[in-house]
């Protein structure tokens, strides 16, 4: 069919006479052999410096064709000096052919343009890649998406094209991908064969009949195909772009900064330590963790060591399990590492469950995006509030996990609970917070439901929602976060204000219904004026302190780069505290070392905290105790307390890479000066 539609173009264009001295080329699908019958007819006529050919009819027999015609006079000059001028025209004028005239003004232009080119891509490279970034955030991904953009959508046709521009730039080798570029033409070409015009995008109505005649069993394989033949040339064009800047932006030397433990950033791209221990199968989670983090690249080298590690256990470690919540806690990181994860074959050994929805098509038409994509854009919204609920690893989990159930021929709700019951497991959660997870997926879809279909404001619809959450307020409170994050994540106007005032109405009148359980004054203990402790099965030490001012031992803490977990402090003649920390550049054997440790504390020599980047942090009081929620980072805790009354207790725990303190004071406060001073050395403003 494409090449019918190339040799009838070239028998029409062959009519031409073109004027003496002059070229006529084609760029664009002729050039590139893979036109349609509905596809534009891009032609540029070539003439000498200083001559104006004579045109007054050499375009007709064009117009009166049944193509959609775009055409240009220009001399070789004006073409070479478009490449600096316009990256993007540039890219159509690399694929220029000859296809009558004078083929020598064809080619002398084309060596220029492909000159000029290489000379000019260190100038045009930011703005290809802005380009090519713009065009991803306005088309999506062809991988992610229900209706998918087959030529400009990430991982489509377009990013074809820009890689074959960077391989003739001498930045990148060309990859083979002669099969996934045959599959997305062939069926863009059914496309405007059914469409009957120019179209782009895949509809599930064209997608039935398309399938079938390439010989698929339904849609559904028809979009598996194109996804697996998209994430290929994602990765492609992900590499190519990566090569062409490594070769453009000279390297500092051996610029390397420990992220974690064999974790390193060297010269803005994650790697190893030189001396990893291979033998450790959490490193995946560490190096994953670390990419969610910072948003720094995995280089490829990484990837193909992280595939030789072993197995990870059946259940995981703690600091394995921080690790697992730490990669789904970036709003911005996570969906691109899990998918680079996925890529490598890496993500289904932490969760198997996803091969079953790995580019699977939803049925509901409402959706966007295909289930694997649209659980990640849940957990990415769900990330983005994570400080608004005490417990965001259930929250992050229960996203991830909402609807891995779906085409099992059950509902999914009740299949994805048995599955993240497992990944529960998996996690060494303990039985309530097991419990807790299993109902938010099996009930995800239960405050929508009632809120649009039953009256939020009856004592029935109430009664229904609480036994849904088994009258537990944090099970009530992250399944409101989740809803919403779901409803967002669907499409445009799922969530709507109708949605919204049932689910606050509804939610609003079960959460006066649950009393919140009141905040406990922690036990500490610590028997000398400092210690140290290990806590092999939990991958931590455990730092204890007694004293008047906490902030020498933390900002020790800080310096070792040990990331707190806990803490726990109380007030009786001087104050009482237990840190429990996470080492990150040491082995737990290293850092366990008490007589190093109190060396360091009684030198002196650490006693400044450091800086700590702003990030979304919330302040709530229940009753005469305040509630800190924010992002959690090293030194956040110091700089907390630090502007903090003088406390009677404070406990912490780092749940889903979120810090929450909850802190009782020795007498009454100015609750509008703490909240404002927590905001102003934590928050975002």
């Amino acid at each position: 069919m494409r090449s019918g539609a190339v040799a009838r173009t070239r028998e029409l264009l062959a009519g031409l006479t073109v004027p003496e001295g002059c070229a006529l080329a084609a760029t664009g699908s002729l050039a590139r052999g893979d036109m349609t019958p509905h596809s534009d007819l891009d032609l540029l006529l070539l003439h000498p410096e200083g001559v104006e050919p004579e045109l007054t009819d050499f375009w007709y027999p064009v117009w009166d064709s049944a193509f959609r015609v775009d055409h240009a006079v220009r001399t070789l000059s004006e073409c070479v000096d478009m490449i600096s001028a316009d990256s993007t025209a540039a890219l159509a004028l690399l694929e220029m052919s000859h296809l009558a005239g004078d083929a020598e003004l064809t080619a002398r232009t084309r060596a220029a343009v492909l000159t000029r080119w290489r000379t000019e891509i260190h100038r045009n490279f930011n703005a290809l890649a802005d380009t090519a970034i713009a065009r991803w955030r306005r088309f999506g991904s062809v991988v992610a998406m229900t209706h998918p953009d087959l030529k400009n959508g990430r991982g489509g046709l377009r990013d074809l094209d820009l890689i074959r521009a960077l391989a003739l730039a001498n930045l990148c080798d060309e990859p083979p991908l002669t099969e996934e570029r045959a599959l997305l033409l062939d069926v863009r070409t059914l496309l405007h064969t059914h469409a009957r015009r120019r179209r782009d995008v895949l509809d599930p109505e064209f997608a039935e009949d398309i399938a079938t005649e390439l010989g698929l069993t339904d849609r559904h394989e028809l979009s598996a195909r194109l996804a697996d033949a998209a994430r290929r040339i994602d990765a492609a064009v992900t590499a190519a772009l990566a090569t062409a800047r490594a070769a453009l932006v000279p390297r500092t030397r051996g610029q390397r900064r420990p992220l974690d433990v064999d974790v390193v950033d060297h010269d803005g791209e994650i790697t190893l330590s030189r001396r990893p221990d291979l033998s450790d199968p959490a490193l995946l989670l560490r190096v994953a963790a670390a990419a969610a983090r910072t948003g720094l690249p995995v280089s490829p080298h990484t990837w193909q060591r992280l595939g030789e590690l072993p197995e990870l256990p059946e259940i995981l470690t703690a600091a394995a399990a921080e690790d697992f919540f730490a990669l789904l806690s970036s709003p911005l990181h996570t969906a691109e590492v899990v998918n680079e994860l996925d890529r490598h074959g890496l993500w289904v050994r932490l969760v198997p469950e996803w091969e079953r929805i790995r580019g699977r098509m939803p049925r509901e038409r409402t959706h966007i995006h295909t289930i694997d994509q649209h659980s990640l854009v849940t957990v990415a919204n769900c990330a983005a509030v994570g400080v608004s609920v005490a417990r965001p690893d259930l929250l992050l989990l229960g996203a991830l996990f909402h609807d891995i159930g779906k085409g099992q021929g059950r509902p999914h709700e009740q299949v994805g609970a048995e599955y993240v019951a497992r990944m529960a497991r998996r996690l060494d959660l303990n039985l309530p917070d097991r419990s807790r997870v299993q109902t938010l997926v099996a009930e995800h879809t239960t405050i929508a439901r009632l809120a649009s279909r039953f009256d939020p404001a009856a004592d029935d619809t109430l009664d229904l929602l609480l036994d849904a959450v088994h009258y537990d307020r944090d099970t009530l409170d992250l399944l409101e976060v989740l809803t919403e994050a779901d409803a967002r994540a669907t499409g445009p106007g799922v969530w709507n204000a109708r949605l919204e005032a049932g689910l606050r109405t509804l939610v609003g009148r079960a959460r006066r219904a649950l009393v919140l359980a009141a905040p406990l004054r922690p036990l500490v203990h610590a028997p000398a004026r400092i210690g140290l402790r290990a806590n092999p099965e939990e991958d931590t030490v455990t730092v204890s302190w007694r004293g008047t001012d906490p902030q020498p031992v933390l900002a020790l803490i800080a310096a070792k780069a040990w990331k707190i977990t806990a803490a726990r402090i109380a007030a009786a003649e001087e104050l009482h505290a237990e840190f429990d920390a996470r080492p990150t550049v040491q082995t737990l054997a290293e850092a366990a070392d008490e007589p190093a440790f109190v060396q360091a504390f009684k030198s002196g020599v650490h006693t400044e905290l450091p800086l700590i980047p702003p990030a979304p942090t919330l302040t709530t009081w229940r009753g005469q105790v305040l509630e800190v929620r924010t992002v959690d980072r090293i030194g956040a805790l110091g700089a907390l307390i630090a502007v903090l009354p003088p406390v009677s207790w404070l406990s912490v725990t780092t749940p889903g890479a979120t810090m929450i303190a909850q802190a009782a004071f020795t007498g009454p406060v100015d609750r509008r000066k703490v909240g404002g001073d927590v905001t102003r050395v934590l928050g975002t403003g």
